[in-house]
């Protein structure tokens, strides 16, 4: 009984004869509790429960309570509590690895910054996403035509964060701007002074009235502006 800390009090004086919950059972109950938490498309996760260490025994639970302990990871690590209120009470907190194989997208071959991808530089393997998160590619389709923003190696995995779209304007260039507000369009040319990718804002010269104003790139390479 000396070894016992505080936290173990309850389950260390337990008499060997009285009702418990075992290591195995706890363990398949928070199995379960994950798996039935994973995202739908993942169907394929081996889930491994660390703890409750072979040997404790905790007393019988009319109603065990499971939930996640902070930030609930549904590609990776991720802590269970699991607790009961009645007859007596107690909590763990257990933590959970998962292992994750789905089609990830990688570099065929050395890639160089500020390239624009193709179907020949990218393939797909069958690899353990814990720890790549969600933004782990899984269709070449979503990377072709997108550039690269720094350098990978060869079987490295492209993940959203790697990735710009492909600049649509280029400083020098002419383009139309429009100028939107209340239901009202009104369309001109203008000269851009940066380069711009969908969704940025640039500065470009208004032809007519020569003044330099901030607008926002359009995936057809036009330039937006409220007014």
């Amino acid at each position: 009984m000396a070894s016992c800390t505080a936290l173990l009090l309850l389950v260390c004086s337990l008499p060997v004869s009285a009702a418990t919950e075992s290591a195995e059972a706890i363990r398949a109950t928070v199995t379960r509790f994950v798996r039935n938490h994973l995202p739908a498309n993942i169907s394929n996760a081996q889930i491994h429960v660390d703890g409750p260490a072979p040997g404790l025994r905790f007393p019988a639970c009319d109603h065990l309570q499971l939930g996640f302990f902070g930030y609930s990871n549904p590609y990776g690590n991720q802590t269970v509590t699991v607790s009961c209120s009645s007859p007596s009470p107690w909590k763990l907190y257990l933590p959970v690895r998962l292992a994750i194989k789905q089609n990830v997208v990688v570099a065929a071959r050395p890639l160089s910054a500020d390239r624009v991808l193709s179907a020949a530089d990218l393939s797909v393997v069958q690899r353990n996403t814990n720890g790549l998160g969600g933004n782990a590619l899984s269709d070449p389709q979503q990377a072709i035509g997108q550039v690269l923003r720094f350098g990978t190696l060869a079987g490295q995995p492209i993940t959203t964060s790697m990735l710009n779209a492909p600049e649509v304007v280029r400083a020098g260039q002419q383009v139309t701007l429009y100028a939107e507000g209340d239901g009202i369009r009104i369309a001109t040319i203008a000269n851009a002074i940066e380069n711009g990718r969908p969704g940025q804002a640039i500065l470009v010269r208004n032809m007519q009235s020569g003044r330099v104003i901030r607008g926002t790139v359009t995936a057809r390479g036009a330039v937006v502006v409220p007014f």
